[in-house]
């Protein structure tokens, strides 16, 4: 009977158990995943590499992946949207790289919300703690989003059906610009352009009447079919 008991204990705990997990993961918050579009044009797995190329000195940096690593972040209620979860991914750069940058991040964002299929969130990170905001085509054209001191404020400026670059077409490029101030009263103006398949193929970097411009020289990328 003591053995029967222990078993019926068991179970009863078991049970319990199970239904306190099934409640967290089916509970009543919303849980978001990123767009497979968005992820062609932001998602590259480890060992991808860009060559950008300085179009004043023509100098060429080599920027590659070395660690791919997802995760899922939660957003806490605030006077915009309620809580929900979503997907996140980070893409690690090799720290010898000589422009400054630490890794990309992109993650799912409230599909009810902005227009178009992608509304997803790319975000740049330096070495020297700076980041921001540089893709979210889920925002409406010409509409300046006032993010914050360190994301900026980012506008998407246009969707260019072609684009060329150094000898090469790109088609669906995103070009977004992202107003800051980086610890100076100074503001630090940047463009970026997105291509399908490429990623950031063009960046500009523009303060006090000085520009610099880096664009996409060669590349070896890598993506899940």
């Amino acid at each position: 009977m003591k053995s029967v008991a222990k078993l019926m204990i068991l179970t009863a705990v078991t049970i319990i158990f199970f239904s306190a997990c099934n409640s967290s993961l089916n509970g009543s918050d919303p849980y978001y995943k990123i767009s497979s579009l968005f992820k062609q044009y932001c998602l590259f797995q480890a060992q991808s590499q860009w060559t950008y190329r300085n179009d004043s000195t023509n100098k060429t940096y080599n920027v590659s992946i070395t660690n791919v690593s997802p995760y899922i972040g939660f957003h806490s209620p605030n006077n915009v949207a309620g809580p929900y979860s979503y997907d996140a991914i980070d893409m690690i750069y090799d720290t010898a790289n000589r422009l400054n940058l630490l890794k990309s991040s992109i993650n799912a964002g409230d599909p009810s919300s902005g227009t178009g299929k992608m509304k997803d969130l790319y975000w740049l990170f330096f070495k020297n703690g700076n980041y921001l905001l540089a893709f979210a085509p889920g925002y409406p054209m010409g509409v300046a989003q006032r993010l914050g001191k360190n994301p900026g404020l980012y506008t998407n400026l246009q969707l260019l059906n072609s684009f060329s670059l150094n000898g090469k077409n790109y088609s669906d490029v995103y070009h977004s610009q992202v107003k800051k101030t980086e610890g100076t009263p100074d503001t630090v103006t940047y463009e970026f352009y997105f291509a399908l398949h490429y990623g950031l193929i063009k960046w500009t970097r523009r303060v006090n009447g000085k520009e610099t411009s880096f664009s996409l020289a060669q590349s070896h990328l890598i993506q899940q079919q």
